[in-house]
Formats: C-alpha cells, sequence, structure tokens
C-alpha cells in the first residue's frame, strides 16, 4: 500500500501542473479575446459612420442644380444623427433615380 502513495504523489503532481498551466492559458486567451472584441466594435463603429457619410455624399451627388447650398461644401459632408435627415436622402436619391431612368 505505502508504494501506491509515491507512485500516486507524482501522478497527481504532473496532472496538478496541467490544470494550473491550462487556467493561465485559459485567462490569456480571455484577455487577447476580449481585446479583439474591443476592437472588432470600434471597426465596426467605424464602418457604420462611413456608409452614413457615402449615403450623405450620394445625396450630395444626386443634386441636379450642379450647385451647393451651402458656403461650406465640407459641411455638407459631415454625418448628421438624425434619422429623419437619412430618409429625406434615401427618398430624394431615389426619386432622382427614378427620373433619370425613365
Amino acid at each position: 500500500m505505502a508504494s501506491w502513495i509515491w507512485v500516486l504523489i507524482p501522478i497527481v503532481a504532473i496532472v496538478g501542473a496541467y490544470i494550473i498551466d491550462y487556467q493561465k492559458n485559459k485567462l490569456k486567451w480571455q484577455v487577447k479575446n476580449n481585446q479583439s472584441e474591443k476592437e472588432l466594435k470600434e471597426v465596426r463603429e467605424i464602418v457604420h459612420q462611413l456608409k452614413r457619410r457615402i449615403e450623405n455624399l450620394e445625396a450630395i451627388a444626386a443634386n441636379d442644380d450642379g450647385s451647393l447650398n451651402s458656403s461650406d461644401p465640407a459641411g455638407m459632408i459631415e454625418v448628421d444623427e438624425a434619422e429623419s435627415i437619412k430618409k429625406e436622402h434615401e427618398n430624394r436619391v431615389a426619386k432622382m433615380a427614378e427620373t433619370k431612368g425613365s
């Protein structure tokens, strides 16, 4: 019986070391995963902002006058947060596309 204890002690130590190592690696993976999730969230936000900016540029480009009403053309490119403005631009672009397509 005493001889089995001498065999079990190293086995338990080895298995315990693997479990501790696994837990350490698991924490490292969680930290990396959290960092990549934050970066992904930032990239998604940037893409969303760029999409809204492109929509505004499309609305400006679809302007039939050829003249800009504002003295600051760059100010027209900037994104307004209001959804009503977005819908207005979409409707204007759709109407202009219909009239040019006919």
